[in-house]
């Protein structure tokens, strides 16, 4: 069985300022925020069905520069397992 895997991270204002604890997007220094503790679990079961180990990333509902306007779909990094 083979399996690719692709990463989409939401950035849309819903989901709250991620400077302050209530966001879904808070970067706690000291734990995984809630994301990235489910895309680690999933990606560790995943990554042994995918051969090549490249997890494409996408983002979507961000302020792009130069220009703020907001992008539905946009290219972040990809990430070997």
């Amino acid at each position: 069985t083979q399996i690719h895997f692709t990463v989409a991270i939401d950035f849309t204002a819903s989901n709250g300022n991620p400077s302050q604890s209530t966001s879904l997007h808070y970067m706690n220094p000291y734990q995984m925020n809630a994301y990235a503790m489910a895309l680690k679990a999933v990606g560790e079961i995943i990554q042994d069905y995918d051969s090549d180990k490249m997890f494409p990333a996408l983002g979507f509902g961000a302020k792009l520069p130069p220009d703020g306007r907001v992008s539905h779909e946009f290219p972040l990094k990809v990430f070997p397992a």
